[in-house]
């Protein structure tokens, strides 16, 4: 009856997801951690044994991280922009176009064998773009849909994996000097700070208004149609708006009698709670029915999916590290920014120590967002399906 009833309590299952992951991110195997990808692998093997939590659990803990992400990183926000905004809108472009190309050739070419629609579906999941999924569905006839679904549900799964596993390792394997690509990230962006945004603002310990408030008008914001003509009216969804609020309030620092501005110390302590939280959740979602979709539609879709987010993500690395010479910190934020991946923000912050990563991610998802949404119609378009 104890056990029964443990099983069944989603506070329970959520927490022992948090220690035992937590407790997984701290081994070391040749310099190597899981860091923050612990509470996601947890996740994985008690989402498997049949261990779920609320479905409301994913939206409350992913909104509370980026919340606080978002509010330490708004005080580099103007000179993150300055510095790089168009190279970030450029990235946008270019990860959405590789997937684009990527998902044609395995269609076509690759896998011509499989399901057309299912490895379509690789194209928006391994991206992990819920609008992208949208926007497909609406454009694919009615007998095409499941397969697509399918393969975005999966390809979901493949791309939060391998970006969040790219963004622990690729410090590691380039051996990166962390404490050096933030000074450098400090020194491109001029140096932009309080007193450039706002001396008169006063920093308080924590607001509960002011943090509650970044959330309520982040959901608004999140679901403002943003009309697209003929390719929809995609929103930047809730996790999106709490982003933009969050940098954009926490740059002037009050609303009204509101306080925004908070201590970067206590916003970093809840960043990392939220964080472990939001991870296991995923990992518990995913794992129930990941080895059995794999298991009934074969190991291409997990190939194309991970190809094509893996693909895309050097793509992003060689622009904004080996052409650019972008420093990592602004390069991570891009490169998840252009993934359209919030997890993968969540392990390039933990990955990194630096919070600063956010402002990269939010000056490239809203354009990584718009193109994926029109690549997922004109894949629909250039694809020739079954009759």
């Amino acid at each position: 009856m104890i056990v029964e009833s443990l099983v069944g309590n989603g506070l329970f299952v959520l927490f022992l997801a948090v220690l035992v992951g937590m407790g997984l991110g701290k081994i070391s195997v040749r310099g190597v951690k899981f860091g923050v990808a612990g509470p996601l692998f947890a996740g994985l093997v008690l989402g498997h044994f049949g261990f779920t939590v609320p479905d409301a659990y994913s939206g409350l803990t992913l909104a509370l991280f980026v919340a606080a992400v978002g509010l330490i990183a708004a005080h580099e926000i103007e000179g993150t922009v300055k510095a790089y905004g168009l190279n970030f809108v450029a990235v946008a472009v270019l990860m959405p176009t590789v997937a684009l190309a990527l998902t044609y050739v395995w269609t076509q070419f690759v896998f011509p064998n499989a399901s057309t629609p299912l490895i379509m579906g690789s194209f928006s999941g391994a991206l992990t773009s819920s609008p992208g999924l949208g926007s497909a569905i609406e454009a694919l006839p009615a007998a095409a849909r499941q397969d697509y679904q399918i393969g975005h549900s999966v390809g979901y799964v493949v791309g939060v994996l391998v970006i969040v596993v790219f963004q622990q390792l690729y410090p590691v394997i380039a051996r990166l000097d962390l404490d050096e690509e933030k000074r450098r990230f400090d020194e491109a962006i001029g140096g932009t700070d309080d007193d450039e945004s706002g001396s008169s603002v006063t920093e308080v310990t924590f607001s509960v208004m002011g943090y509650a408030l970044v959330i309520v008008a982040g959901a608004v914001i999140g679901s403002i149609p943003i009309p697209m003509g003929p390719f929809g009216t995609p929103s930047l969804g809730t996790t999106g708006g709490v982003l933009v609020a969050a940098l954009v309030f926490g740059y002037f620092g009050r609303v009204g009698p509101v306080p925004t501005r908070m201590d970067t110390g206590i916003l970093s302590e809840i960043r990392a709670f939220t964080l472990a939280m939001f991870l296991a959740v995923v990992g518990i979602g995913a794992g129930g029915g990941f080895l059995a979709t794999i298991a009934e539609y074969g190991l291409q879709i997990v190939a194309a999916s991970a190809l094509t987010s893996f693909i895309a993500i050097l793509a992003g690395l060689a622009l904004t590290r080996y052409v650019w010479g972008m420093d990592w910190i602004s390069a991570a934020g891009g490169i998840t920014g252009g993934h359209t991946d919030t997890k993968g923000l969540a392990a390039a912050v933990d990955a990194t120590g630096a919070d600063e990563v956010a402002a990269g991610y939010g000056n490239t998802y809203p354009f990584a967002l718009l193109f994926m949404v029109v690549y997922a119609k004109l894949l629909v378009l250039v694809i020739p399906l079954a009759a």
